[in-house]
């Protein structure tokens, strides 16, 4: 993520803008890393005005790409690299907070009230839901030091279903998954698990299945039983985020308990949220909530 050295002569408008852009969220990124790990005002490459005047939890994800002037950028990474322990996977954590942050604030129903209907309490849950394992799926690969396994071409991110993210270590082959209730394993999504754990087998891997929520004694015996024929194992609630943590680094760690294992302390608003119980006032005199006018224009 810090190179942005793209040959001049032939650079466009478009690819400029783009990288400044890259780079002002750069700035930014290590600049959140310097207000969570570090001592205040411990990088002396980062200016007063390049650092965040909230707390990282309220910080709107549209905020990492405002420009950022004064700032010699190489100098403030080869400095970050050397102050901050785990800088590349802090990075990539950080980033993929943003992109948590940018997501859920697109996930409201003032966005498409008066086009494609309102979206529905159910389907706000659904996706919420969806998000939230994508970035702690996401967040347990780079603390594991997984390679991410390549998908098909995805569908429209609102048409998804709860994600099930893989990734390859060693000899592991992992799954992801937020939950695993008894109607999820007697759905078709059990079927593809299973047969991705024994294509895993079959290719010479151990599969391994964690599952960030805590899951009931007898759904956790069936996953054990299952995943046991391909000589796999199966790490669910506390399990889970203890496997994920044992080889992290310290910042790593830390970075987990304060915001992967509850990501809505990310968004706060929009934990007491009516979207969860039943259906919003939505109007032409209804307040829009601040958290639906923060979403990320353009691609970094």
């Amino acid at each position: 993520m810090d190179s942005f050295n793209a040959p001049r002569g032939a650079e466009t408008a478009d690819v400029k803008a783009m990288r400044d852009k890259a780079r002002h969220t750069l700035i930014h990124l290590v600049a959140v890393m310097e207000a969570e790990f570090l001592a205040p005002k411990r990088l002396q490459h980062l200016p007063e005005h390049a650092r965040p005047e909230q707390a990282f939890r309220d910080i709107p994800p549209n905020w990492f790409s405002q420009p950022v002037a004064g700032v010699d950028w190489r100098a403030l990474v080869a400095e970050a690299r050397c102050e901050i322990e785990n800088y590349d996977e802090l990075l990539f954590c950080l980033h993929a907070v943003r992109e948590f942050k940018s997501q859920v604030a697109a996930l409201n129903p003032w966005s498409s009230a008066g086009k494609d209907g309102l979206l529905s309490s159910a389907n706000f849950s659904e996706q919420m839901r969806s998000e939230i394992q994508r970035l702690q799926a996401t967040i347990a690969m780079i603390a594991l030091g997984c390679d991410a396994l390549p998908v098909a071409a995805p569908l429209p991110r609102r048409e998804q279903d709860e994600p099930m993210l893989s990734g390859l270590r060693g000899p592991y082959a992992y799954q992801f998954r937020g939950s695993v209730t008894e109607t999820f394993i007697k759905s078709w999504r059990w079927e593809d698990a299973l047969l991705a754990a024994s294509e895993s087998y079959g290719s010479g891997y151990i599969p391994q299945l964690l599952v960030f929520e805590d899951v009931g004694s007898s759904v956790v015996a069936r996953l054990e039983k299952s995943y046991a024929k391909f000589g796999g194992r199966v790490f669910c609630g506390e399990a889970a985020w203890g496997h994920v943590a044992a080889g992290a680094g310290d910042n790593i760690q830390r970075f987990i308990a304060r915001y992967c294992r509850d990501p809505f302390v990310l968004v706060p608003a929009i934990r007491p949220a009516p979207l969860w119980e039943g259906k919003p006032e939505v109007g032409p005199y209804s307040a829009r909530p601040s958290w639906t006018k923060s979403a990320i224009q353009g691609r970094c």
